[in-house]
């Protein structure tokens, strides 16, 4: 079965399902991330598509299924896994099963066979070694080696029970962490923002919209929670407002329609979708001083944005009784700070690193570029305002008949 085939036999099940596109919404294959979801230029609020609550893969759908596979046998072990290994093995699940042979409690088999092919997944569990070294130094890098340690485990615990290869199992995820919404977009007051409470959900049909920053959607949740009369069935929505700076598509009169998943950053986007967006703004880096606690971890964004409690930190570290003046600690903290990043900045690939080697794919060339972009501008950011604290130390001291002077090399 061809892309196109996949394609149409979805559409066909989603609305055997209960599931719907509005009535001008076209699919197209072939996009620059996969499957594009267009419409023609609208005016007015236009409702995209509606998933059924019946079709979303969440836990508890995925461990019913996956006890009428395994058998009471099971039941107590399942009962130990997480969200996320439940949905993934019923994901996999899929896979292991010809279709005419195929359990009716695998009802999502034309919905998964459209999810892109484990070659086409660029996060960076799936980069190659030289691709990852180009991360070396930065908060992603360290960020998928937990990553992938943690869904290593995870696929180590789901093999004692199904014997699924790990190449399988790490597509899954990955499908899951790109494509997954919070539970709580399912409650009457629908919310895309994760706590330690949610988990994530996959809803077919909605997760087709690309992401485009700022863009005007609506999510629209009906269930008998919200309207008190029970009436069938629950249901979300995505509407989308006009929005006069659409994307022309390549097809006439038809323009591509996006979702919003709300500010991300490129490492956000990079690590859990496979994507990236130039000039970021919502750009961040974590940081954490050697010696300090794992909870103290700062983040800092573009323009210095943020630094100031790290700023305080540090600040307080250097403070000495011993000091006459404020100046002094204020000049030990912007010094000591400004070594260190200035070694971080010393210590990342440059956007020249990335752009000499050819063996890296054109699409992670991308990613890197965007990414490395955000994060070196981000430190140099912060070297920018290290260097007005020092010379407002300058100031200070020269206020009271204190000149300072610094070894050559120091500046």
């Amino acid at each position: 079965m061809n892309g196109t085939d996949r394609l149409s036999s979805f559409r066909s099940w989603f609305s055997t399902e209960g599931g719907s596109f509005g009535p001008s919404v076209v699919l197209q294959l072939e996009g620059p991330f996969g499957t594009s979801v267009l419409a023609p230029k609208f005016d007015k609020d236009v409702t995209i598509v509606t998933c059924p609550f019946s079709l979303i893969i969440t836990r508890d759908a995925s461990l019913q299924a996956l006890r009428t596979l395994l058998g009471p046998q099971s039941h107590l072990l399942l009962d130990t896994w997480s969200e996320r290994q439940l949905i993934c093995s019923y994901i996999c699940f899929h896979h292991l099963f010809s279709e005419p042979s195929l359990p009716r409690v695998l009802r999502h088999l034309p919905y998964i066979r459209c999810l892109p092919a484990a070659e086409k997944l660029l996060t960076p569990l799936h980069f190659s070694k030289q691709e990852l070294q180009m991360l070396k130094g930065t908060n992603i890098y360290g960020a998928t080696l937990d990553r992938e340690r943690d869904w290593r485990v995870e696929w180590e615990q789901c093999r004692s029970v199904v014997k699924i290869s790990r190449e399988i199992y790490l597509t899954a995820s990955t499908h899951l962490s790109s494509r997954a919404f919070p539970s709580s977009i399912l409650s009457a007051d629908p919310s895309l923002v994760s706590t330690p409470s949610t988990y994530p959900v996959l809803i077919p049909g909605v997760d087709l919209l690309n992401h485009k920053r700022g863009h005007p959607v609506s999510w629209v949740v009906s269930c008998s929670e919200a309207t008190g009369n029970g009436t069938p069935p629950d249901t979300v929505s995505i509407v989308a407002h006009p929005n006069a700076s659409a994307e022309q598509s390549s097809e006439a009169q038809l323009e591509e329609v996006f979702n919003n998943y709300g500010p991300k950053s490129n490492d956000e986007l990079i690590l859990g979708y496979g994507f990236s967006l130039p000039d970021n703004p919502d750009d961040k880096m974590a940081l954490q001083i050697g010696g300090t606690t794992k909870s103290e971890i700062w983040e800092v964004r573009r323009n210095a944005q943020n630094i100031e409690g790290l700023w305080s930190h540090v600040r307080s570290m250097v403070e000495s009784e011993e000091s006459e003046y404020e100046f002094e600690d204020d000049m030990e903290a912007a010094s000591m700070l400004s070594e260190m990043t200035q070694a971080k900045l010393d210590g990342m690939k440059t956007i020249s690193d990335v752009r000499r080697h050819d063996e890296i794919r054109p699409e992670v060339k991308v990613m890197l570029e965007h990414y490395i972009e955000g994060q070196r501008d981000i430190l140099e950011s912060m070297l920018r305002f290290l260097d007005g604290k020092q010379e407002a130390a300058i100031e200070a001291a020269r206020e009271q008949g204190i000149d300072l002077v610094f070894d050559q090399d120091n500046n």
